[in-house]
């Protein structure tokens, strides 16, 4: 997970870097977090049936093995074209990640025990999140940004190496599945109301992983050190907020609440954004701590209602549609942000577009715990 996700991560840290190398603007250094998410938006329902139907240990290798190629191509890059098309490559493996680990675990872990495992498992998101605002800003300072990409490439290839052992191959799987995958029965309408609320909370999540640090630098006063830790904090919290709430849902059984509380605790870490203009640095640090324990750990709540209420013969299809509209928010935002800030000269219109669209995902969320009522 952390492999297949730290694109968005990397141009986030690195903005200041990319900027002054490639000359560009902030909304076409949002570009590059919508290209790797339109191809991610594009192939996931396709990348949901295709781990179904081959299982979700091949095509975890080979998902791996593009996030390898895709980095190694993104630090070479001659120009700002070369970083786009490297960013799109990223894409294709962020197409295949939750649906597999999610038939992973259908497949091979009981009930009673997914919630933690599967808070686990998207912990690992924040865990490279973490690992990147730590690490990168220093690296990239010493050695330069494409070193700093480049030295990535450990994870996919450590990841890899860890399937290949740990693992069971797919046809001990296929041997203990109860029902094979039929890509015309209809789905539960949970997938629809959290494709919904996925397609929000991902429009949301991308402008703050693209531009906090960037913001923090820029409008705040912070150095590219000091910006990165933060984001790094950011994600921290969300590893221990992921596997709590993955646990804590599981034994309440209960999703649509959560995922309400989730979408009012990011309205109110914008806020804390937009105040920070004013307040100072602390704000802004309250608000990216309230959003790591909130905003950015809906997925574990959201592919644990998935696995609970689709199950395992067809949590790859499932997955892949309510990470289609998680990623179509990702291809929406960040550019249209960037785009806002360079119009206005402020950050402030884009972080209250920002907070009125977590509002909708709060009332996305009350309106599906309704309707089950």
């Amino acid at each position: 997970m952390a492999a297949s996700t730290s694109a968005q991560y990397v141009f986030g840290v690195l903005a200041p870097f990319l900027i002054d190398e490639f000359d560009i603007s902030r909304s076409r250094l949002g570009l590059l977090t919508t290209a790797t998410f339109l191809v991610g938006t594009a192939g996931s329902p396709v990348a949901g049936r295709l781990v179904d139907r081959i299982g979700g240990r091949r095509v975890f290798v080979a998902s791996m093995t593009l996030v390898g190629a895709s980095t190694l191509g993104m630090a070479a890059a001659p120009s700002f074209g070369w970083l786009l098309a490297g960013a799109a490559a990223a894409g294709g493996a962020l197409t295949t990640c939750n649906p597999t680990t999610n038939k992973l675990i259908a497949a091979h872990i009981s009930t009673g025990r997914r919630g933690v495992i599967t808070g686990v498992k998207q912990a690992g998101v924040q865990i490279g999140a973490f690992g990147i605002g730590v690490s990168l800003p220093a690296v990239a300072v010493i050695a330069g940004w494409r070193a700093a990409v480049a030295v990535t490439v450990v994870v996919p290839l450590a990841a890899t190496g860890t399937a290949l052992r740990f693992i069971p191959p797919d046809e001990a799987a296929e041997e203990s599945a109860p029902v094979a995958a039929d890509d015309r029965r209809p789905l539960s309408g949970t997938v629809w109301w959290l494709a919904a609320y996925a397609f929000l909370m991902g429009a949301g999540v991308a402008v703050f992983g693209a531009y906090l640090p960037l913001y923090a630098e820029e409008e705040i006063g912070l150095s590219v050190g000091t910006a990165g830790f933060i984001a790094a904090m950011m994600g921290l919290i969300g590893v221990f907020s992921r596997i709590a709430w993955g646990w804590g849902t599981e034994r309440i059984g209960q999703f649509s609440i959560p995922l309400a509380v989730m979408g009012l605790g990011s309205v109110a870490a914008t806020a804390l954004f937009i105040a920070a203009d004013a307040w100072g640095a602390w704000a802004l640090v309250a608000g990216a701590l309230l959003f790591g324990a909130t905003g950015i750990t809906w997925n574990a709540v959201g592919m644990l209602a998935v696995l609970t209420e689709v199950g395992a013969h067809e949590a790859g299809r499932a997955s892949g549609y309510v990470l289609t509209g998680f990623y179509l928010g990702f291809v929406v935002s960040p550019g249209s942000f960037g785009y806002s800030v360079d119009a206005t000269g402020s950050y402030t219109p884009g972080w209250t577009a920002i907070g009125a669209v977590f509002i909708v995902a709060a009332l996305v969320a009350a309106a599906w715990h309704r309707s089950r009522a």
